[in-house]
């Protein structure tokens, strides 16, 4: 069973870093399709407990004396036949990452070519980043049922990616 969450933030641009934070407790809830937007496999049990986190994190900044805050939220268990209807969106979603997330391999696989010996060093930092990218990416996948040929293009260039960059620093 699948569950879509509705939620509606609005901070003043005064406060982007509460924005920031926020949006890192919401992506925490799934796969955002759009703003907003969240499809997510968690029960709801788990959803109002990370939703509450967020409200009490909103409710402390409020506390501490910041104004103009709204957040609203909904939860919304999806039987398989409005699962059907918002897949589409879900499988369009995928492979937007898959592409987003193919160019940034592709970047650093360039300079990994680019680089001699032990000098790949400096990268490992970006390589790990791209393994949680990739890792997260590819539960979504498992989670959602989803396959297509942008997955499967960005599973080969991470296995390039990680045998390049491993064959280098040695």
């Amino acid at each position: 069973m699948y569950t879509l969450i509705l939620v509606y933030l609005a901070v003043p641009e005064e406060y982007a870093d509460l924005q920031e934070e926020a949006d890192k407790l919401v992506e925490e809830l799934g796969l955002r399709i759009t703003t907003g937007v969240i499809i997510t496999w968690r029960s709801k049990e788990e959803l109002v407990k990370r939703l509450d986190k967020l409200k009490d994190y909103i409710i402390r900044k409020l506390e501490e004396g910041i104004e103009g805050v709204e957040l609203v939220y909904s939860i919304i268990e999806l039987d398989e036949e409005k699962y059907k209807s918002v897949r589409p969106l879900v499988v369009k979603k995928l492979e937007i990452l898959c592409n987003s997330l193919q160019k940034r391999i592709e970047s650093l696989l360039e300079r990994v070519r680019s680089c001699s010996g032990r000098e790949v060093r400096k990268y490992r930092q970006e390589l790990q980043e791209l393994e949680e990218s990739f890792k997260k990416v590819a539960e979504f996948h498992k989670v959602f049922d989803v396959r297509h040929s942008a997955f499967d293009r960005v599973n080969k260039l991470m296995a390039e990616l990680r045998a390049e960059f491993y064959r280098r620093l040695k």
